[in-house]
């Protein structure tokens, strides 16, 4: 059974045709980068994926099941830009949060606190948040529960040098514990430290 399939999928919005017959699947844990200039359609796709867009035709199956069906959130995670964090409240809030939607005990916000490295701060208001303290949070609410599949918009986008490489290290350690993960980026010098599995989107 593959982690995720995807046959013949398009999108367009209005007669502007950003996707056509886009195939592709992934049936092993490890790291696969979605590349393409900006505005290839990139992030339509990943929105396809996780059923928060409505494509106009294909086949998006998650673990077997179809994309559309709620059961998947259970097992896969969608990490996008930081405008989901809300400036009042904490990182704890926001795992909290997570923790209660997902059934899952607390005890496990301390778990990926402690494996993401912000147990420091994460009691402080994201509003006083730096990028890369924030990407560090969206990284430790993606893996809140254990997904087998994990889909990354952009994820070092922005930020310094030492945050790259953390956050780096950090997926190449998610891969290597069973986690399937599909990233984009449009600059490849930085993805080819992550991985050598790429697929190239564009026209």
């Amino acid at each position: 059974m593959s982690i995720l399939n995807i046959e013949d999928v398009t999108k367009s919005y209005g007669k502007n045709q950003v996707l056509k017959g886009v195939s592709f699947y992934l049936d092993e844990p490890g790291i696969k980068a979605l590349v393409g200039p900006n505005g290839s359609g990139k992030t339509t796709l990943f929105l396809l994926i996780t059923n928060l867009l409505k494509k106009d035709s294909g086949k998006i199956e998650i673990l077997g099941m179809e994309n559309n069906n709620p059961d998947i959130f259970r097992k896969i995670s969608f990490l996008k830009d930081n405008t989901v964090l809300y400036d009042y409240l904490t990182g704890l809030d926001h795992l909290k949060f997570i923790a209660h939607a997902q059934n899952l005990p607390f005890f496990r916000i301390g778990e990926v606190c402690s494996k993401i490295g912000i147990s420091d701060y994460v009691g402080n208001k994201t509003g006083t948040y730096s990028l890369g303290m924030k990407q560090h949070l969206l990284l430790a609410m993606a893996i809140m529960n254990k997904p087998k599949l994990m889909i990354l918009d952009e994820p070092l986008n922005g930020l310094d040098p030492t945050s790259v490489i953390k956050i780096r290290h950090l997926l190449q350690q998610l891969a290597k514990e069973g986690t399937a993960i599909l990233l984009s980026s449009h600059t490849l010098s930085e993805i080819d430290f992550i991985t050598s599995d790429i697929l190239f989107l564009s026209n």
